[in-house]
Protein backbone atom coordinates (compact mmCIF):
# COMPACT_ATOMS: atom_id res chain seq x y z
CA UNK A 1 0.00 0.00 0.00
CA UNK A 2 2.77 2.42 0.91
CA UNK A 3 4.54 1.71 -2.40
CA UNK A 4 1.35 2.52 -4.37
CA UNK A 5 1.00 5.86 -2.59
CA UNK A 6 4.60 6.74 -3.46
CA UNK A 7 4.04 5.86 -7.12
CA UNK A 8 0.86 7.93 -7.25
CA UNK A 9 2.58 10.96 -5.68
CA UNK A 10 5.68 10.80 -7.90
CA UNK A 11 5.56 13.08 -10.92
CA UNK A 12 5.16 11.37 -14.28
CA UNK A 13 8.35 11.73 -16.28
CA UNK A 14 6.82 10.65 -19.57
CA UNK A 15 3.62 10.63 -21.55
CA UNK A 16 3.27 7.80 -24.06
CA UNK A 17 7.03 7.30 -24.10
CA UNK A 18 8.00 10.95 -24.59
CA UNK A 19 9.46 13.07 -21.77
CA UNK A 20 7.11 15.79 -20.54
CA UNK A 21 8.10 19.35 -21.45
CA UNK A 22 9.55 21.62 -18.79
CA UNK A 23 7.28 24.46 -17.72
CA UNK A 24 9.85 27.13 -18.55
CA UNK A 25 10.11 25.83 -22.15
CA UNK A 26 6.35 26.20 -22.49
CA UNK A 27 6.54 29.79 -21.22
CA UNK A 28 9.43 30.66 -23.55
CA UNK A 29 7.55 29.14 -26.50
CA UNK A 30 4.36 31.12 -25.83
CA UNK A 31 6.37 34.35 -25.62
CA UNK A 32 7.78 33.67 -29.10
CA UNK A 33 4.34 32.71 -30.44
CA UNK A 34 2.70 35.85 -29.10
CA UNK A 35 5.47 37.99 -30.59
CA UNK A 36 4.97 36.27 -33.96
CA UNK A 37 1.25 37.06 -33.81
CA UNK A 38 1.12 40.41 -32.00
CA UNK A 39 3.90 42.38 -33.66
CA UNK A 40 2.71 42.07 -37.28
CA UNK A 41 -0.96 42.37 -36.31
CA UNK A 42 -0.21 45.39 -34.16
CA UNK A 43 1.16 47.19 -37.21
CA UNK A 44 -1.56 45.90 -39.53
CA UNK A 45 -4.44 46.88 -37.24
CA UNK A 46 -3.11 50.09 -35.67
CA UNK A 47 -5.93 52.19 -37.18
CA UNK A 48 -8.73 49.70 -36.39
CA UNK A 49 -11.06 50.27 -33.43
CA UNK A 50 -10.56 48.10 -30.32
CA UNK A 51 -13.45 45.61 -30.73
CA UNK A 52 -12.46 44.88 -34.32
CA UNK A 53 -8.80 44.57 -33.34
CA UNK A 54 -9.67 42.06 -30.58
CA UNK A 55 -11.77 40.03 -33.04
CA UNK A 56 -8.93 40.02 -35.60
CA UNK A 57 -6.36 38.98 -32.99
CA UNK A 58 -8.66 36.21 -31.72
CA UNK A 59 -9.32 34.89 -35.25
CA UNK A 60 -5.66 34.91 -36.29
CA UNK A 61 -4.47 33.36 -33.00
CA UNK A 62 -7.15 30.66 -33.19
CA UNK A 63 -6.06 29.69 -36.70
CA UNK A 64 -2.36 29.83 -35.77
CA UNK A 65 -2.64 27.69 -32.62
CA UNK A 66 -5.26 25.29 -34.00
CA UNK A 67 -3.49 24.44 -37.23
CA UNK A 68 0.04 24.30 -35.85
CA UNK A 69 -0.70 22.54 -32.52
CA UNK A 70 -3.31 20.30 -34.17
CA UNK A 71 -1.17 19.39 -37.17
CA UNK A 72 1.05 16.34 -37.53
CA UNK A 73 4.06 17.99 -35.86
CA UNK A 74 2.05 19.58 -33.01
CA UNK A 75 4.36 22.57 -32.96
CA UNK A 76 3.98 26.30 -33.24
CA UNK A 77 7.07 28.35 -34.14
CA UNK A 78 7.83 28.88 -30.45
CA UNK A 79 7.50 25.18 -29.72
CA UNK A 80 9.86 24.37 -32.60
CA UNK A 81 12.48 26.73 -31.17
CA UNK A 82 12.19 25.14 -27.71
CA UNK A 83 11.84 21.58 -29.08
CA UNK A 84 8.49 20.73 -27.53
CA UNK A 85 5.21 19.60 -29.06
CA UNK A 86 1.54 19.09 -28.23
CA UNK A 87 0.25 15.52 -28.33
CA UNK A 88 -2.97 13.70 -27.60
CA UNK A 89 -2.68 12.51 -23.99
CA UNK A 90 -4.45 9.21 -24.69
CA UNK A 91 -2.69 8.13 -27.88
CA UNK A 92 0.55 10.13 -28.05
CA UNK A 93 -0.36 11.04 -31.63
CA UNK A 94 -1.30 14.38 -33.17
CA UNK A 95 -3.97 16.32 -31.28
CA UNK A 96 -6.07 17.19 -34.33
CA UNK A 97 -7.73 20.48 -35.26
CA UNK A 98 -10.91 20.27 -33.13
CA UNK A 99 -9.06 19.52 -29.90
CA UNK A 100 -6.33 22.05 -30.69
CA UNK A 101 -8.98 24.70 -31.34
CA UNK A 102 -10.70 23.89 -28.05
CA UNK A 103 -7.33 23.94 -26.28
CA UNK A 104 -6.77 27.53 -27.41
CA UNK A 105 -10.28 28.98 -27.55
CA UNK A 106 -11.63 28.17 -24.09
CA UNK A 107 -8.95 30.05 -22.12
CA UNK A 108 -8.91 32.85 -24.71
CA UNK A 109 -12.67 33.35 -24.55
CA UNK A 110 -12.71 33.16 -20.76
CA UNK A 111 -9.73 35.46 -20.34
CA UNK A 112 -10.29 38.11 -23.00
CA UNK A 113 -13.62 39.69 -22.01
CA UNK A 114 -13.14 39.60 -18.23
CA UNK A 115 -10.59 42.25 -17.21
CA UNK A 116 -9.41 41.17 -13.74
CA UNK A 117 -11.04 37.75 -13.47
CA UNK A 118 -9.77 36.91 -16.96
CA UNK A 119 -6.15 37.57 -15.96
CA UNK A 120 -6.62 35.38 -12.87
CA UNK A 121 -8.04 32.58 -15.02
CA UNK A 122 -5.17 32.83 -17.50
CA UNK A 123 -2.54 33.01 -14.73
CA UNK A 124 -3.99 29.97 -12.96
CA UNK A 125 -4.11 28.06 -16.24
CA UNK A 126 -0.52 28.98 -17.11
CA UNK A 127 0.85 28.09 -13.68
CA UNK A 128 -1.09 24.81 -13.33
CA UNK A 129 1.67 22.63 -14.90
CA UNK A 130 3.99 23.57 -12.04
CA UNK A 131 2.08 21.36 -9.61
CA UNK A 132 0.30 18.95 -11.94
CA UNK A 133 1.63 15.38 -12.05
CA UNK A 134 1.39 15.26 -15.87
CA UNK A 135 2.46 18.91 -16.23
CA UNK A 136 -0.85 19.73 -17.88
CA UNK A 137 -2.37 23.20 -17.86
CA UNK A 138 -6.12 23.38 -17.42
CA UNK A 139 -6.54 23.86 -21.18
CA UNK A 140 -4.54 20.65 -21.71
CA UNK A 141 -6.85 18.73 -19.38
CA UNK A 142 -9.89 20.13 -21.21
CA UNK A 143 -8.54 19.15 -24.65
CA UNK A 144 -6.92 15.88 -23.55
CA UNK A 145 -3.43 17.03 -24.51
CA UNK A 146 0.08 16.93 -23.08
CA UNK A 147 3.17 18.91 -24.03
CA UNK A 148 6.22 16.74 -24.51
CA UNK A 149 9.81 17.07 -25.63
CA UNK A 150 10.16 16.79 -29.40
CA UNK A 151 12.56 14.14 -30.62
Amino acid sequence: MERNEQLRAAPAAEANGAPLADWWRRVAAIIIDWAVIMIPLGFATHSVDRPARVAIFLAVATVYFSFLNGGPHGQTLGKRVWQIRVRDAATGGPLGLPKAGLRYLVPALLGAPLPILGWLILATDGLWPLWDRRRQALHDKLAGSVVVAAR
